[in-house]
């Protein structure tokens, strides 16, 4: 039998809550976020990244900075200095105690890296099936969490789950789900978006002695 004593309240909070929240599709929202990337032109963050396999959790953060078109800098600072630095063409990283620096190409158009969709690349309307994500509970209250399926399916990914905040649209947190089951989770905080960084920030310079891989 339910009680009906949480009816009140509950009626209650759906009146508070702002009717364009209430009448949203998931597509809205992904084209709403879809828009407001397209705008940023770079932001700074701080982040934590939680990696989730079989018998194994791993955690790491750092400081994030991004720039169009395909600019990137990825400072791991605990539990080991690492860094990732995309210069638009070529990508690097480096980790000083194993010194050794591996280089690719940097791969933008028609890339399904979900990173990338920090940068505004790729059309998420076009490319993902879009649902509102009911296993995992946002981070902060107000967010929301949407689950991305990519209409194409491919080896890198199973879905995206993306929380974000309904009013600012900016993304909060990231979850890249494994076919296999193993997950990459992105946590950023402290966000500031259309700040000034510097064209240096992006330009990686190979240590000296440092073994060079290509990729």
């Amino acid at each position: 039998m339910v009680s009906h004593k949480f009816g009140k309240p509950i009626l209650l909070l759906s009146l508070l809550v702002p009717v364009s929240l209430q009448t949203k599709t998931p597509e809205q929202w992904l084209v709403q976020l879809q828009q407001k990337y397209e705008r940023i032109q770079s932001f700074r963050a701080q982040f934590n990244q939680i990696f989730v396999g079989r018998n194994v959790r791993l955690q790491e953060s750092g400081i994030v900075l991004m720039k169009k078109p395909g600019k990137m800098y990825w400072e791991y600072q605990n539990p080991t200095q690492k860094f990732f630095v995309a210069d638009g063409d070529k990508s690097y990283f480096y980790i000083p105690a194993d010194n050794q620096v591996i280089v690719s190409n940097l791969q933008l158009e028609g890339s399904h890296t979900p990173l990338l969709f920090l940068m505004g690349k790729g059309n998420l309307e076009k490319g993902f099936d879009v649902q509102m994500e009911t296993g995992e509970s946002p981070l902060q209250r107000d967010n929301l969490l949407l689950r991305l399926t990519s209409k194409n399916p491919q080896g890198e990914f199973s879905h995206l789950i993306l929380e974000f905040s309904p009013s600012s649209s900016l993304i909060h947190r990231l979850i890249i789900v494994e076919p296999l089951g193993n997950r990459n989770e992105y946590i950023f905080t402290n966000l500031q978006e259309n700040v000034r960084i510097p064209e240096r920030q992006f330009k990686f310079e190979i240590p000296d002695e440092a073994q060079i891989v290509y990729q």
